[in-house]
């Protein structure tokens, strides 16, 4: 018998890693479905969340804290710029990196949509307890400690 199965199951660590893929899923389709309604997305939400906590960031850092390729990044950030949402400018010492920053209209948007996602998650976390909540990032945060964050190559 398999570790972790029952005489009677399938394993629940299968089962459990299927449910936690559509969740997350469900979760950020819902968020998605929010920040569309409200002309926006989930790439601008996380960019203008991470320069908003972050401050100015060079571009391949804010890759890093996204969890995104070069490449991806790049085409949102052109998009948000064009949009004013952001500025890139090339910094002294290393030309080759853009530092990005958020502009005004990106504060404001930020601002904006930080009450649409705030909803969104109250509808997420709807019935949890604050400390099932802080039970439950603590488990996905061992979780991804196990594996290393979302990559091309895994960590074992």
């Amino acid at each position: 018998m398999r570790e972790g199965a029952d005489a009677v199951g399938p394993d629940p660590r299968q089962t459990l890693a299927r449910r936690l893929h559509f969740a997350a899923k469900a979760a950020r389709g819902h968020l998605e479905h929010r920040l569309a309604a409200a002309g926006s997305s989930f790439a601008v939400w996380t960019a203008l969340s991470a320069l908003k906590a972050g401050g100015p960031l060079i571009q391949r850092e804010l890759a890093g804290m996204l969890n995104v390729e070069g490449p991806t990044l790049t085409r949102h950030l052109a998009r948000m710029e064009a949009e004013g949402l952001i500025e890139r400018h090339r910094t002294s010492a290393d030309r080759r990196a853009a530092v990005v920053r958020l502009t005004e209209s990106g504060e404001a948007t930020h601002s904006r949509l930080s009450g649409i996602v705030s909803a969104g998650r109250d509808v997420v976390f709807e019935g949890f307890s604050p400390r099932e909540i802080e039970e439950f990032a603590g488990y996905l945060d061992r979780l991804i400690e196990n594996v290393g964050p979302a990559s091309p190559s895994p960590r074992r």
